[in-house]
């Protein structure tokens, strides 16, 4: 199991490379702490433009003591100053935790295409069948495919389908030669009737 800490910032106007900058900061210093931090950027959807910063961890109990780690450390208390004194982003979606029900994230599929549906708790083994046939399609064209889950946030009858690929460009090979088809698209109509589509968007590493 992998639990996930995020948090979506938009930059200000004229300050997104200060932005970044300091995220790139923390993620060596949270590497220094042992903990494994990673930064995307929005590139489609209703938060273009917005950077997204993550937490990895292999349980719960690994991520809550990483977590009171950092918020007791000296360093966290330099980053709330230089918040204070120089701002360079507003908070788009608070800190929240989410953790992988099925699949496993890859660092090297980071191109994400994420497709976010409102459904109740009880379609919940209708979507693991699902997902394995979805993996099965995405085998065939190098796609990570990962099930998410919130843990904490709003609309927690919900879950998120990843798409993972290396790149924009495979991204964009596996929309032609997997999400056209009529396999792929007898397979959206099913899911269709187990939840919503409410949400999509696409992510890139930003760290890199």
């Amino acid at each position: 199991m992998t639990v996930i800490t995020t948090q979506t910032v938009r930059p200000h106007p004229g300050k997104a490379s200060l932005q970044l900058n300091n995220m790139k900061d923390v993620v060596k210093a949270f590497g220094d702490m042992g903990i494994t931090s990673r930064i995307s950027r929005v590139l489609f959807g209703p938060n273009a433009g917005c950077l997204v910063f993550s937490n990895f961890a292999s349980n719960f109990a690994e991520a809550m003591t990483s977590t009171q780690k950092v918020f007791s450390s000296e360093m966290w208390s330099k980053v709330q100053m230089r918040l204070d004194d120089n701002p360079a982003s507003d908070i788009v979606i608070p800190l929240n935790i989410i953790r992988v029900a099925a699949g496993e994230m890859k660092p090297s599929h980071r191109v994400m295409n994420f497709r976010w549906y409102l459904m109740k708790k009880d379609k919940v083994p209708q979507v693991m069948g699902m997902f394995e046939e979805v993996k099965a399609m995405c085998e065939k064209v190098d796609v990570n495919p990962v099930l998410l889950v919130p843990v904490t946030g709003d609309q927690m009858s919900s879950m998120v389908i990843a798409y993972g690929a290396k790149s924009l460009a495979d991204s964009g090979k596996a929309f032609d030669e997997m999400g056209m088809t009529e396999e792929f698209q007898s397979l959206v109509q099913r899911a269709a009737e187990v939840g919503e589509l409410s949400s999509a968007w696409m992510t890139v590493p930003a760290d890199e």
